[in-house]
């Protein structure tokens, strides 16, 4: 909460000395873009690196990072140096160090909380970002006010220290594993299939860009409806944005009861509704309270919604991957911040605030009726992630970097459950491309039966034979269920299974690195 307050202080600052340097609301705009485009161009390969590294050593690092940007920021703005496009670039740097981050932060909530906790934990958590989210910003505009925002980035640059200070003190376990860790780009990869091949990440990767593309324009055009049409201070300016922050703190401790009475899709629905009202009150009534108000009630819409975007995302996926995940949902996130705050920049700048503020509202609702079929299922149908920790298979003599592999697995199915094993396999073909697998295919030897059975083969193939065992440590007891539903209809209950090497004379360093 003390850094996330200071980053808030210094986001007031950035955008109100932008308003000082510039009348274009689209450069103003571009600060919001600036600071979020770097989620994009780095959420996945951020997720890859918190899979496959110490995620305490990889937080230190980035809230260090981030602790020199804002330093260095409050020095040029001391020094008089500052401009709009060297404004810009150091919120991108913090963008940088805040992608680098956000995943990592995401990934370990499993770890500090058991998993019955889990919900209330992210709750907990977005809470306090919207604690700091009402007050950074009034104390932002007060620092901004009072003494410049020199020293608002100062004051950021001082609040990452509380983050390194807890991080160092916090004793992690560190996983102890039999395989060789993951490269970089066979993790990224990875990560990628993951989200392909994974449906219920696909949904909420959906819905979040349909919300955030819409309402994310309260944060982009914020700093110019209070400047330049409210003629607000930036002591006004702050409190007008400290009430995002309160109407998503109130309605915090209502969301496990609303939670317990509605499903997830009709919650999201709901808030999304409430989100376009307020965003039409902000554009038609000019009115320092009214538009408070409505800034109240587009923070408890936004706290609802990404609460449940959160959550969802959390019991989704295993830990194995659950960073990665994170960096592809923040990579939506931040994409659609970072075009949407662009984009309604120059609608406002060229039909108005008011233009900018009703159209981005009724795209919402549009969006809303077009995607709202897409359900959320998890909090209704809540799979088991958690490690299946079985016994791959006997030992092999082909080492682990070897590769790539090729898997094939000998099935005999009675004539009549055919069409059966086919249709489960389909569910099996999922999983083995969503844990890593290149490709996949399921062969059958027609004309042929041997004692009464049909012979099919499945076949896929992985990268190596390291990237092999680690799909089947990624196996879930949700997954061990697809898969025994397919072995069944084998007499036997478990297929045999063959493992080929493709020779190959030489490999380049670089396919090794993919691998």
């Amino acid at each position: 909460m003390t850094s996330n307050i200071g980053s808030l202080v210094q986001s007031v600052g950035e955008k109100w000395q932008m308003t000082q340097l510039t009348p274009s609301t689209f450069l103003v705009a571009l600060i919001e873009t600036g600071s979020t485009l770097p989620v994009l161009a780095l959420g996945l390969a951020a997720g890859a690196i918190a899979d496959i590294v110490d995620r305490r050593k990889l937080l230190i690092s980035s809230q260090i990072f981030m602790m020199c940007v804002a330093a260095a920021l409050s020095l040029f703005t001391f020094l008089h140096m500052i401009t709009p496009g060297l404004l810009i670039v150091m919120a991108m740097l913090i963008g940088i160090g805040s992608s680098m981050s956000m995943p990592t932060f995401a990934a370990i909530l499993p770890e500090l909380l058991p998993k019955r906790d889990l919900s209330a934990g992210v709750s907990l958590n977005s809470a306090g970002y919207n604690i700091s989210r009402a007050v950074g910003p009034a104390l932002g505009g007060l620092v901004v006010g009072w003494l410049g925002a020199g020293w608002a980035f100062l004051l950021n640059a001082v609040s990452f220290l509380a983050v390194v200070v807890v991080l160092g003190r916090w004793k992690r376990p560190v996983p102890s594993h039999s395989l060789p860790a993951e490269r970089f780009l066979g993790a990224m990869k990875v990560g990628f299939r993951y989200v392909r091949h994974s449906r219920p990440v696909q949904v909420i990767l959906a819905r979040t860009i349909g919300y955030i593309w819409f309402s994310g324009v309260i944060f982009s055009l914020l700093p110019a409806l209070a400047i330049h049409r409210l003629k607000l201070g930036s002591s006004g300016f702050g409190l007008l944005y400290g009430c995002i922050g309160a109407g998503a703190v109130s309605i915090t401790v209502q969301l496990p009861k609303l939670r317990a009475k509605y499903s997830a899709n009709q919650l999201i629905g709901g808030f999304t509704t409430l989100a376009v009202a307020a965003q039409l009150v902000v554009a038609f009534v000019p009115s320092i309270p009214v538009v408070a108000f409505g800034l109240f009630l587009a923070g408890m819409s936004w706290l609802a919604i990404f609460s449940t975007f959160n959550t969802a995302l959390q019991l989704s996926v295993p830990s194995w991957v659950k960073a990665r995940a994170f960096g592809a949902y923040q990579m939506a996130w931040g994409g659609a911040s970072a075009l949407a705050a662009a984009f309604w920049g120059a609608v406002a700048e060229r039909f108005g605030l008011p233009a900018g503020f009703a159209l981005s509202a009724l795209g919402m609702l549009v969006v809303l009726l077009l995607i709202g079929r897409l359900r959320i299922t998890v909090f209704e149908e809540e799979p088991d992630l958690s490690p299946h920790r079985d016994r791959p298979h006997s030992e092999t003599p082909i080492p682990l970097d070897a590769g790539p592999i090729q898997i094939q697995l000998e099935f005999r199915i009675p004539p009549e459950h055919r069409q059966a094993f086919i249709e489960a396999m389909q569910e099996v073909r999922r999983l083995r491309l969503r844990d890593g697998a290149m490709r996949w295919a399921l062969f059958e030897e027609p004309g042929r039966e041997e004692d009464g059975h049909l012979r099919f083969m499945e076949c896929y193939l992985s990268s190596s034979m390291g990237e092999h065992l680690r799909q089947h440590l990624r196996n879930t007891h949700a997954d061990r269920e697809v898969l025994d539903r397919a072995f069944r209809l084998d007499p036997s209950g478990r297929p045999r299974a063959r493992h080929m090497v493709a020779v190959e004379e030489e490999t380049s360093l670089l396919q090794r690195l993919w691998q």
